[in-house]
C-alpha cells in the first residue's frame, strides 16, 4: 500500500515541478502506467465478497484453457427472472460461458490477420455457451480450474453482467449465432466490441469483479493473469496440464 502512494506522490510532484505548458504527455502516461502496475490487485467489495459465515453461497468455476477463460455456472442457481440461459440450454445441468472476438472464436485455424484485426480494431463479439453434465474437471481434463464461492447478491450481479452482454430480440431473448466450437454449444451475438486490451480474459475478470471478487480486470489481459489472480481467493481444483 505504501509503495502505491509513494509512486503517486512522485507523479504529483513531477507534474507540479513542470510548468503547465511543458508537461510531456508521454512522460505523464509512463508515470501513470508505473503507478497502475504497482497499485496491486483490487480488494474485495464489501457486503459482496466473501460471503458472510453461515450465509448461503453460489459456487462457480473459473476455467483457463491456456489462451482463453470461461465461467461455469450451475443452471439451478440462476433465477427464473434472469434471461441468462437461452432455451437451448434450459435442461442442462451446468454451462460454461465465455466471450470473445467473433472472427477469432469461429476460426478453425490460427490466422495472423484475424489475430491482428481482433487486437487492433474494434470487432464484433459473441458469447460462447457450452452444455456440461459431468463435473467440470472431467469435461476439461487439461484446463486450469478454480472454484469460487459467491454470495447470493454477488452471484446475481455476475449473472446480470453476463446477461447485459447479449444482443436480444424484441422478446428479450438472446440472438442465436450458430453452432459453437466444441460439445453441445452455441454462439450468441454480443452487444460489445472486442479490442485490445479488452479481451475475453478481461471480460471474465470483469464478471468476477461485478460479484465483488478481489480481481483487477486491467491486469487480466491473458488467461494466465486471470488464473493467477483467481487462485488467490478461490480453491484450485486443477492446474493447467501441459501436453507431453
Amino acid at each position: 500500500m505504501g509503495n502505491r502512494y509513494t509512486i503517486l506522490k512522485r507523479i504529483i510532484r513531477s507534474c507540479r515541478a513542470m510548468k503547465a505548458n511543458t508537461i510531456n504527455p508521454k512522460l505523464f502516461l509512463i508515470l501513470l502506467i508505473l503507478f497502475l502496475i504497482n497499485s496491486g490487485c483490487l480488494g474485495p467489495v464489501k457486503n459482496l465478497y466473501p460471503p458472510e459465515p453461515g450465509d448461503p453461497v453460489k459456487t462457480i468455476y473459473v476455467v483457463s484453457h491456456g489462451w482463453h477463460t470461461g465461467l461455469v455456472l450451475n443452471i439451478a442457481d440462476i433465477s427464473n427472472q434472469q434471461h441468462l440461459i437461452p432455451d437451448f440450454f434450459k435442461k442442462s445441468t451446468s454451462i460454461e460461458i465465455g466471450w470473445g472476438d467473433e472472427g477469432f472464436y469461429r476460426s478453425k485455424e490460427f490466422s495472423f490477420w484475424t489475430t491482428v484485426k481482433a487486437a487492433i480494431f474494434p470487432t464484433p463479439s459473441v458469447l460462447h455457451l457450452v452444455e456440461l453434465h459431468l463435473p467440470v474437471e472431467i469435461h476439461f481434463p487439461k484446463s486450469g480450474i478454480v472454484k469460487v464461492n459467491l454470495s447470493e447478491q454477488g452471484f446475481n450481479n455476475l449473472c446480470d453482467f453476463i446477461e447485459a452482454s447479449y444482443v436480444t430480440d424484441a422478446n428479450g431473448n438472446a440472438v442465436d449465432s450458430g453452432p459453437g466450437i466444441y460439445g453441445k454449444s452455441r454462439f450468441y451475438q454480443s452487444n460489445q466490441s472486442y479490442f485490445f486490451p479488452k479481451t475475453c480474459n478481461t471480460w471474465t475478470a470483469s464478471a468476477l469483479r461485478s460479484a465483488g471478487c478481489p480481481i483487477t480486470p486491467v491486469y487480466a489481459v491473458r488467461a494466465k493473469n486471470v488464473f493467477i489472480q483467481t487462485k488467490k481467493f478461490g480453491v484450485v481444483i486443477q492446474e493447467i496440464k501441459e501436453d507431453d
